[in-house]
């Protein structure tokens, strides 16, 4: 696939074979595919499923849903990443195809008027099963919310779906035409091959098994975690993300670790001493996903772990660091020996890898970070914003999803209901954020 569009239909984007694709070719399985599968069997709560996808919010006509359907029928064949199950029947797991139902996997449902109906059928569908031998993922036209718009809500499973491809299927069906290549979902800086250097493998090896060690902050005899799930939105202005970046030469992304690092040390020394004052373990999805496998099944990340600057301390003085410990993870060299793991390790040591990294003691903040380039709409509607749906494992104390859109940026945290008071940390992430662009203003 190298072009995403020749001749445009009545809503921007090209017709397609309704098809499943008679053959594919990409990554079997990966450890991170199966581990998302396999840990809801220990979730003792639905919050805790591996559940995840994004809320659209269209300004415009609600569409017919007929027309929905055959808009997203007709772009099937591009996307492998919704016509392939996970197969676990031994003796390896494998992508099995499977044709979507059109009638089960885009619906519509009225809501009453208002924004606590809309999040209640939200919360709703996000915990519902998925069926056996079909692709997981739905997308649902909710209405009625609002006189003059509608809501697109995408759901998927994480063993099928990262951020990346979420980003590509939202591109594919309500994006402009476009070159792959020129998708959002590209990791920036990923050889599709490169020559590894053993320097490199040895500098790269060493920064994963540093990092690897048990922390225990989130092990609390009077707080053990939980499988249910605080779920909550908060919003702040892009601009304030750009503002700081720019005066302290960080990515928008080190702002926004620093901001979440600052919340979480400010409520730590309240509520969870036993991790006041010291680092805060953070676990960041790399994206490793070439423009050939851009809409390919299965996740193509490397989660690193960094450990991000507790205590109190100066805004400014905490992005700085933030900024010093991110930079190695930007490396082309860094991510290609990722890549290597991720496409040429075996199975074997990846798993144990994967088994390491997740195990009791280890797991600990998750937080993601997407920035959707293109403008998104469907017909004559447009997305004015996206709201992420993140997920978070058993044995995760809370993770993070940011999604940039636009001049907005919107973030779900989902948080263990066990930690106390950890409510309050999305309006400390925004506080944070303000009080960073402020100061990061030039003097009069």
């Amino acid at each position: 696939m190298t072009k995403r569009s020749a001749g445009a239909t009545k809503h921007g984007m090209t017709a397609a074979a309704t098809d499943v694709p008679a053959s594919c070719s990409f990554l079997a399985p990966t450890p991170a595919d199966l581990i998302l599968r396999d840990v809801e069997r220990h979730a003792e709560h639905p919050d805790a499923l591996s559940n995840t996808g994004v809320m659209l919010h269209l300004t415009g006509v609600v569409p017919d849903l007929a027309e929905l359907r055959q808009h997203v029928a007709a772009r099937l064949a591009d996307l492998p990443c919704l016509t392939h199950v996970l197969d676990r029947r031994e003796p390896t797991a494998r992508w099995k195809s499977a044709a979507p139902e059109m009638d089960h996997h885009v619906h519509a449902q009225r809501v009453d008027a208002g924004p606590e109906p809309l999040d209640a059928a939200m919360r709703r569908l996000l915990r519902e099963p998925w069926p056996e031998a079909v692709p997981t993922w739905r997308l649902i036209l909710l209405h009625g919310h609002v006189p003059d718009g509608f809501v697109l809500l995408y759901l998927t499973h994480h063993a099928l779906q990262d951020g990346g491809s979420i980003l590509a299927v939202l591109e594919a069906l309500f994006g402009p035409p476009m070159r792959v290549e020129q998708s959002a979902a590209v990791a920036r800086g990923v050889p599709h091959e490169h020559r590894l250097r053993p320097g490199q493998v040895l500098r790269s090896t060493m920064m994963l098994l540093r990092r690897a060690g048990k922390h225990h902050r989130w092990s609390s005899p009077a707080h053990p975690l939980s499988s249910r799930r605080h779920l909550m939105l908060t919003y702040a202005p892009a601009a304030w993300l750009r503002t700081t970046a720019r005066a302290g030469d960080a990515s928008t992304n080190d702002v926004n670790l620093t901001a979440m690092a600052d919340a979480v040390a400010e409520w730590a020394q309240a509520a969870w001493p036993r991790a006041a004052d010291l680092p805060i373990p953070v676990m960041i999805p790399i994206n490793l996903r070439t423009a050939e496998e851009v809409t390919a099944p299965g996740n193509r990340l490397f989660l690193a772990r960094i450990d991000l600057p507790g205590g109190t301390m100066p805004l400014l003085q905490r992005l700085a660091h933030t900024r010093t410990l991110t930079h190695p993870l930007k490396s082309t060299e860094h991510k290609a020996v990722l890549r290597a793991i991720l496409t040429r390790l075996p199975m074997w040591p990846f798993q144990r890898l994967v088994a390491l990294m997740t195990a009791p003691g280890r797991l600990t903040l998750g937080a993601s970070y997407v920035v959707v380039r293109h403008r998104l709409r469907y017909g004559d509607a447009e997305v004015n914003r996206i709201d992420p749906l993140v997920v978070c494992p058993p044995g995760a104390p809370m993770t993070v999803a940011v999604f940039v859109y636009g001049n907005e940026v919107s973030a779900c945290f989902r948080i263990d209901e066990a930690l106390p008071g950890a409510e309050s940390l999305p309006a400390r992430w925004r506080q944070a954020l303000e009080d960073m662009a402020t100061a990061a203003q030039p003097a009069d």
